[in-house]
């Protein structure tokens, strides 16, 4: 694997149980891209997926869009909303999206100081965002 931390479109991998194995002890990334998967006729039911698979046995995993003007999709809205709604367990929740997000800095091309920026940067507005959602919880919730 050369050294790789992260494998883009990571569809096929399923099919190999030793690659499996050593993308999971060394924490290789798996990159998703489910519209493209079904745009490209390789999964017709998001349940099928193999992206399922890897949520449900905590592979780190990050959801990409692929080519998304040319599928008229905004770039990852969509897939991380295809992602949550047709590859998630029904059990999934809120931290799933958080752990994606987290995902996709840690995996990303940043370096040191650049990915400390950009995790700071999201944990605020994440932060930010749950402060602003529990204003809107009832008081007898």
């Amino acid at each position: 694997m050369l050294g790789t931390k992260r494998i883009g479109h990571g569809f096929a991998a399923l099919k190999h149980p030793v690659v499996l194995e050593e993308i999971k002890k060394r924490q290789v990334c798996i990159e998703l891209n489910p519209i493209s998967n079904q745009v490209l006729k390789l999964v017709q039911d998001f349940r099928n997926h193999p992206g399922a698979f890897y949520f449900s046995d905590n592979y780190p995993v990050v959801v990409s869009s692929d080519d998304p003007s040319f599928w008229c999709a905004s770039p990852l809205s969509h897939d991380f909303f295809v992602a949550f709604m047709g590859l998630a367990s029904a059990r999934a929740d809120i931290r799933l999206l958080k752990q994606l997000a987290l995902n996709s800095i840690e995996y990303s091309s940043m370096e040191g100081v650049e990915k400390d920026a950009a995790r700071q940067k999201w944990t605020s507005a994440w932060n930010e965002f749950v402060q602003e959602s529990l204003k809107t919880v009832p008081a007898e919730f």
